[in-house]
């Protein structure tokens, strides 16, 4: 079975890290990636590795060096196996960016990569179909912390790998409420409440009362800020955090709300089928790379498959 490695990179820059990632100059097409290869005949991993970060980078100080794990994984097309190697590691300190001619006798010979550091709000932009097998908190602990992975500047996007701190900071957020109002109904909805699912570290909350008007001053008490319908009737929508670093949002309606029903049925339709979900992930990626960061384009181009999903549901509920 063909081996190959990867190498994410770091380097700590006063309290913050940063991954290392290329683009290839001239091919805008081809995805962001990191530094890694085949392995040679008889080659270690830990010395194939080196080798593939020297010559796709230029890089020769590798410190820290630490193996992640291995997992069976295929190519881009689902047709072949592989046994793929992931490594951590750390560098000196490089130039904030530069360009790399790559070295060797593979296929990427001659070929001009051009490097960046990467934070932690824009590491899974290099996320593919086998990255995600460690590019996850447990894993790189120092370059996803917990101030990364919750809160994100108003009308911007940016997708973090899934972390149990999400849900901790729902059961706070939770316990809060449920002092100020009387017998809700308290639900964690959104991709942060699907296990396995990239998201914005942003809680979503979505809450039904029977008469929300009545509750708006009692959710505000808890630090949330009331914006009103915000463009979707029959919500009462909630805030929490400055405008450069939302880490909560409320979504509140009537009881019985046919919009507090299809957040909690698209919800679970992707935690029992983790396959959608997947494929919930993947569009959410590819269309935070192709947008930039318009969260107003980002989230109304996910329209067509979350209506889809609930129609979908709903006829296997009939």
């Amino acid at each position: 079975m063909m081996e190959k490695v990867y190498a994410y990179i770091l380097r700590s820059q006063e309290s913050s890290d940063g991954l290392l990632a290329f683009t290839h100059k001239g091919h805008p097409e081809v995805p962001m990636q990191v530094p890694g290869g085949t392995l040679e005949e008889g080659e270690s991993p830990c010395h194939g590795m080196k080798r593939e970060v020297f010559e796709e980078s230029g890089l020769t100080e590798l410190y820290d060096i630490e193996k992640l794990g291995e997992a069976i994984l295929t190519d881009a097309e689902g047709k072949v196996e592989f046994l793929g190697h992931f490594f951590v590691c750390r560098t000196g300190h490089p130039p904030k960016g530069w360009e790399h001619t790559v070295t060797g006798d593979g296929e990427d010979e001659g070929l001009v990569f051009q490097y960046k550091w990467l934070p932690p709000q824009k590491v899974l932009l290099v996320y593919d179909h086998y990255f995600h097998v460690f590019m996850r908190p447990e894993y790189l602990p120092s370059l996803f912390t917990q101030e990364s992975l919750l809160g994100l500047p108003n009308d911007t996007v940016s997708l973090m790998p899934p972390t149990p701190l999400w849900q901790r900071e729902f059961i706070n957020a939770r316990e809060e409420l449920i002092k100020v109002l009387p017998d809700p109904e308290i639900e964690h909805i959104g991709s942060t409440s699907v296990p396995d699912l990239p998201a914005k570290p942003i809680i979503d909350i979505a809450i039904s009362v029977p008469d929300p008007k009545q509750h708006i001053d009692a959710v505000e008490r808890c630090g949330y800020h009331y914006r009103g319908e915000q463009g979707i009737q029959g919500r009462f929508y909630f805030v929490r955090g400055p405008s450069d670093n939302r880490t909560h949002h409320i979504h509140m309606f009537e009881k019985d709300s046919q919009l507090y029903k299809e957040h909690l049925l698209f919800r679970d339709t992707l935690r029992k089928d983790p396959t959608l979900a997947q494929k919930y992930g993947k569009l959410k990626l590819n269309l935070w790379r192709k947008l930039s960061g318009d969260r107003k384009i980002y989230t109304a181009s996910k329209s067509e498959f979350i209506e889809k999903t609930i129609s979908d549901a709903r006829r296997k509920n009939l």
